[in-house]
């Protein structure tokens, strides 16, 4: 009888201890981030790394657990924390957000429309208290510098990887084949192409030619006056090459800072983290941390493109010079912020998209700093046009020009011009959803 009680406790103990891990596991407090590996591979890490340090987290480190599946430990006050970084795809990352397995999720696009059906549930996604853009990268056309091409066109650009465009004489250029330089096969950028650009085709020019990175791409260009490359807007460019500005139907805008920044430049790719209405205190912790300086230095330091409001670069006299009267008089003697702020009528928290939103508030605090003392604003609204009424974009782009100068003024900021503008300069072209949104804008030039 005794021994029948022993073997019984003792088994009963080696359950007791093979069960301790696995509780120990569940009792670690995780935070799940799951989707785009173009933001997972690099970026998140860093962010996570410097948002737990910002909280005085220690024994921070990283834990490979698969090539798309990441872990960072930490411990605070003797209390665990693991951060999951799953960088499977947008895709699976949104769905996990959608069946509660992630509590955000990293897209490099916007949801589709599917995705946001599926996910009513999560609130608005639109609302800047659940998108959070961390930082923008994208697609640069650069030719060699003796190219006489200025600008090239998104549907130029579509036909030319389709193989439909062969000679530089079809691009403006001077008679000769293009040849075309990309980088690997597989990759962000790629993607990005092929949903921007290509409609969802693989590149197919008629003479390409594949690198093993962009850096090479670009090099290649540097060497051969009839090459042109595709490659992010980070990617260093060596001497004898040049980005050339883009058009999507509309006036073509370059790759400088107040073009990307403002998402003008048409092939900008946002880095974008998304999370539900019920956010818990440590995800709505380090989504808030994502918009901060302090993550925008760690952005700039991965060599993406930062968002933070900065003092834009001294303009010639001229730069003003080739914009249509109007509009020359609005912004005579300014200089561009390089930003654009979006309108979202359909969100029910708020007027603005997200980004716009956040650039505003940063837009407030940037004109309150010290050095901006007694600078003041011209802001310089815009519309889609509409042929059935010549006055709606007018009415349309004075009204949403007054609603910003509302909040500035009401947040202390001088605004001494004001102005609607119509659909002047459109930057795309068409009357659908999207070029709506990218032609109803806001600018923001600083006297």
């Amino acid at each position: 009888m005794t021994g029948s009680i022993v073997r019984i406790a003792l088994a009963l103990l080696v359950l007791v201890l093979g069960a301790a891990p696995a509780r120990a596991q569940d009792d670690v407090e995780r935070m799940r981030i799951h989707g785009s590996n173009s933001i997972g591979a690099t970026l998140m890490p860093a962010l996570v790394e410097d948002w737990l340090a910002s909280m005085d987290y220690q024994q921070v480190r990283r834990v490979p657990r698969s090539p798309a599946l990441m872990e960072i430990h930490a411990v605070r006050d003797g209390l665990p924390l693991v951060v999951e970084i799953d960088k499977h795809g947008a895709a699976p990352g949104f769905a996990a957000l959608v069946r509660g397995d992630a509590e955000l999720a990293m897209l490099a696009r916007q949801p589709d429309p599917r995705e946001r059906d599926d996910g009513w549930q999560l609130g608005d996604l639109s609302s800047p208290e659940q998108e959070y853009v961390l930082a923008l990268n994208g697609a640069a056309v650069v030719v060699n510098k003796d190219n006489p091409l200025r600008r090239i066109d998104v549907a130029q650009l579509r036909a030319l990887l389709a193989g439909e465009v062969r000679d530089w004489s079809q691009l403006g250029g001077r008679g000769g084949p293009v040849r075309v330089q990309l980088g690997p096969e597989r990759g962000g950028l790629e993607d990005f192409v092929r949903e921007r650009i290509t409609a969802g085709r693989t590149p197919h020019p008629a003479t390409l030619v594949r690198n093993g990175d962009l850096r090479a791409a670009a090099r290649a260009v540097a060497h051969d006056p009839s090459a042109l490359a595709i490659v992010e807007l980070t990617t260093p460019l060596p001497a004898g090459v040049r980005a050339v500005a883009v058009a999507d139907g509309g006036v073509a805008v370059a790759p400088d800072a107040a073009g990307v920044r403002s998402r003008d430049y048409p092939l900008v790719r946002p880095y974008t983290l998304y999370g539900g209405q019920m956010m818990s205190a440590l995800g709505r912790s380090f989504a808030m941390y994502t918009i901060t300086a302090r993550a925008q230095d760690v952005v700039r330091a991965q060599g993406l493109v930062a968002l933070d409001v900065a003092a834009p670069p001294a303009v010639a006299a001229d730069a003003t010079v080739r914009l249509p009267e109007e509009y020359r008089h609005a912004v005579d003697g300014a200089v561009r912020l390089p930003l654009a702020l979006r309108f979202n009528l359909k969100s029910l928290t708020t007027i603005y998209d997200g980004y716009s939103a956040q650039q505003l508030e940063r837009v407030v605090a940037w004109m309150k700093r010290p050095e901006n003392r007694g600078r003041s604003l011209s802001v310089v609204g815009f519309a889609s046009e509409d042929p059935g009424n010549r006055l709606f974009a007018t009415t349309t782009s004075n009204n949403r020009a007054d609603i910003v100068v509302a909040y500035l003024v009401g947040n202390g900021i001088a605004v001494q011009r004001s102005r609607g503008l119509g659909s002047l300069q459109p930057l795309a072209a068409g009357d659908d959803e999207n070029a709506r949104r990218r032609n109803e804008r806001v600018e923001l030039w600083l006297l």
